[in-house]
């Protein structure tokens, strides 16, 4: 029997993380010469199965269209398991921003597409377990079905990652979108102004006003593809990148894909102590920090020699490999 990757938004009107993701998995799903089912092919494709052994579905942000509502209707009838991938809950826990007429509305078709996403599933995964335990706390008319965690995951790992050079200075990296309200982008630079004498600055991001934030800094900005950052951090020196995104109550529901970014390139990260995180690194990781102290945070990284550095570098090695998009394929089939 068939297995199946469902893939509910269009993708070239998406982009980021959710791309990224939708993208790789599409990759596994096709070496492993399994169908996809995509804009373009879904009604078609849809009907034509008489027995379906997984389908995954890929959900979009917000809603599902009324294509989708039919496709995964006629697939459930035909699949042993349905699993559904759920992507946020950001108008969960925010529904205050949610007041304005047409974003009442946007509130409400969420709503009725989680709620039929949920009823037309055998199983749920979620970026993290915890994101399942709020959507279905907050929704108690959904039928509650068995759910489980399915993060992003790691691609492109880096073979024969080199140590910095610790005789010169070495570099500091920011990497994404600095947008984001709780970016934390702030103390990046709060950090550069205090320490831009022992560290350069970098910041990888297609964010366009970013020249404008950090005038008057050291910083430097490119916009680079990925598959070419591993060759930036070294030829510039780069030893430790920042995620600074504060500890809220929706940052730690959800995984930051940049950090999957950090492990793929083995390059240590300093971060609040987000709960996935946490899970991900255990709490015995040695950059977790307060965002609150920078001084804090130039010590630790000081105290960490090349041979601590190795060490920290291969585990981050050995979380990488277990945590491919390939592992998350495997996972989902042993659901």
């Amino acid at each position: 029997m068939n297995n199946i990757l469902y893939v509910i938004p269009n993708l070239s009107n998406v982009s980021g993380g959710p791309k990224t993701r939708v993208s790789l998995f599409k990759n596994v799903f096709l070496n492993k010469k399994d169908d996809i089912i995509e804009k373009g092919n879904k009604i078609a494709k849809s009907v034509s199965f008489k027995k379906v052994n997984i389908v995954y579905v890929e959900s979009a942000t917000n809603r599902i269209a009324l294509v989708d509502f039919f496709c995964l209707f006629f697939l459930r009838l035909r699949s042993k398991k349905v699993i559904v991938f759920i992507r946020d809950v950001y108008i969960e826990m925010f529904p205050e921003q949610y007041s304005s007429p047409r974003a009442k509305i946007t509130l409400i078709v969420n709503k009725l597409s989680n709620f039929y996403l949920t009823l037309i599933s055998t199983n749920l995964v979620f970026p993290t377990i915890e994101m399942g335990d709020m959507l279905f706390k907050n929704n108690s008319f959904y039928i509650k079905k068995p759910y489980q965690a399915l993060p992003p995951a790691t691609y492109n790992i880096t073979e024969n990652k080199q140590n910095p050079d610790f005789s010169k200075k070495t570099g500091i990296l920011y990497l994404g979108s600095t947008k984001y309200q709780n970016s934390g982008f702030n103390t990046f630079l709060d950090f550069e102004k205090e320490y831009q004498d022992q560290y350069n600055f970098y910041v990888l991001s297609g964010d366009s006003h970013l020249n404008d934030l950090t005038k008057g800094t050291t910083v430097k900005v490119a916009k680079i593809p990925r598959d070419t950052i591993p060759v930036y951090i070294k030829e510039n020196n780069i030893a430790y990148a920042f995620h600074t995104r504060p500890r809220n109550s929706y940052d730690d529901l959800t995984f930051p894909i940049k950090a999957f970014d950090f492990l793929s390139f083995q390059l240590p990260f300093i971060s609040e102590k987000h709960i996935p995180l946490e899970k991900l690194l255990s709490n015995q990781y040695q950059l977790f920090a307060s965002m609150n102290n920078l001084e804090l945070i130039h010590e630790k990284i000081q105290r960490i020699d090349d041979n601590e550095y190795s060490l920290l570098v291969d585990f981050l090695k050995e979380i990488a490999i277990n945590n491919t998009y390939q592992k998350r394929y495997d996972q989902i089939l042993e659901i």
